[in-house]
């Protein structure tokens, strides 16, 4: 089966930009994945989320999202306010500079992506960007909003 993209957007170094698809280098698609199961019934257990006081079942519209500030004291978030809080994406990840690949930082190598174009009207110039690096032997840093936060 074809490897499928993370995220899709566009590369943008100065005036110029790419088309580009992101890839998880090691794929967790084929993890196998277990359900929790009612061994006398053999039939699947669900969660269900309960009032810690009073041991009752809350209704989903009745959840919402609290920051502890002090013991058993919250601020409550409303959905549309954690909406708010979300960086929006133009889909671009934008290139603020290069460093040589030995300048790099062994903790950005934690969960290793990689980019490649998505179509083949893409190939040609994602080819010369990539060329280019690998000739000057730098990285790019860039800054995107992926998986709804900032990142660098």
């Amino acid at each position: 089966m074809a490897p499928r993209a993370n995220w899709k957007g566009f590369l943008k170094i100065g005036e110029l930009s790419c088309p580009v698809a992101l890839y998880t280098v090691a794929s967790t698609s084929e993890r196998i994945a277990f359900h929790t199961i009612n061994r006398a019934t053999g039939h699947r257990v669900h969660r269900a989320f309960v009032d810690s006081d009073s041991g009752k079942p809350v209704e989903k519209d009745d959840q919402v999202k609290g920051f502890e500030i002090g013991s058993g004291e919250y601020v409550v978030l409303e959905p549309d306010e954690i909406a708010a809080a979300v960086p929006e994406s133009d889909k671009t990840l934008s290139v603020s500079a290069f460093i040589g690949c030995a300048d790099v930082d062994d903790v950005y190598f934690d969960k290793p992506y990689y980019l490649a174009p998505p179509d083949k009207h893409a190939e040609e110039a994602f080819g010369l960007i990539r060329e280019g690096m690998r000739r000057k032997k730098v990285a790019a840093i860039a800054q995107t909003v992926l998986f709804r936060r900032i990142r660098t």
